[in-house]
């Protein structure tokens, strides 16, 4: 096994962080696979939703391998280059990805959670950007979190590097559901990623750019951006009509 698991069953692809040893951090190798593996989900037209997670049962992924970054400068440094890609490529995609945190998300795990477009956790996870007690900038989390939660409660995570639990991490909107273990945590997911997976996928594409290539554009502006592809001239337009009056399920071509 390699330190990441790419699995996919039917529309639902799933990525794995597999260095439960190391508590999933990621080191040069693995975010360099991660962007690999993005990109083969992205061009995969039968891949709808991606699902991401940690194997163990400690760790969804604890951010960068510290260990390697003091053992090895050299590779530290151009890991710092793929792993800022990571967090883009996760949006680009313009597939919907899911975290299904199974543990601590800390650090770029929290960041990688950042970026997809929903946070599941399990009760006893811990979420947190510990950068400014590492001399780190959390270049991606400084700029992304004030935009998800409030400016004031970012800043507080951010300038004082604490970890929260699941619970506080829900009431402040860094996650959106919080389950009581591994099982359900899993089942929730991909709850989420099937009834994704029953709309047009064209649809669900034009609303994940338009979310995040309209975020800070004033709304007139933004109202005004014909983004991601035309659904109006679309086939599965055309099936999605025919599909509500003959009362069945649509059957979408993705065109």
């Amino acid at each position: 096994m390699g330190s990441l698991i790419y699995e996919q069953d039917g529309n639902i692809a799933y990525l794995f962080f597999n260095r439960p040893e190391r508590m999933n951090a990621i080191d040069t190798q693995m975010s360099q696979e991660f962007i690999e593996y993005l990109g083969e989900f992205k061009a995969d037209q039968n891949a709808r939703v991606l699902i991401l997670s940690g194997k163990g049962d400690k760790a969804f992924c604890s951010g960068i391998d510290l260990k390697e970054s003091l053992e090895n400068v050299d590779s530290s440094k151009k890991g710092y280059s793929s792993r800022g890609k990571m967090f883009e490529y996760i949006i680009e995609t313009w597939k919907p990805v899911i975290s299904a945190i199974n543990g601590a998300a800390v650090g770029a795990g929290c960041e990688i959670a950042l970026a997809s477009d929903f946070r599941l956790a399990v009760n006893n996870s811990i979420l947190g950007l510990p950068e400014a007690k590492r001399g780190m900038g959390a270049t991606f989390g400084s700029t992304l979190l004030p935009k998800l939660i409030s400016p004031a409660k970012a800043a507080n995570l951010l300038y004082t590097g604490r970890l929260i639990r699941a619970d506080e991490a829900f009431q402040i909107g860094l996650v959106d559901e919080v389950l009581p273990d591994h099982s359900s945590l899993l089942n929730r997911a991909n709850e989420l990623a099937f009834g994704i997976c029953r709309n047009a996928p064209l649809s669900v594409r034009r609303m994940k750019e338009t979310i995040w290539k309209t975020m800070g554009v004033p709304l007139f502006q933004a109202l005004h951006m014909d983004i991601g592809p035309n659904v109006y001239e679309s086939e599965d337009r055309i099936e999605g009509a025919k599909a509500f009056f003959e009362k069945r399920e649509p059957i979408w071509k993705g065109r």
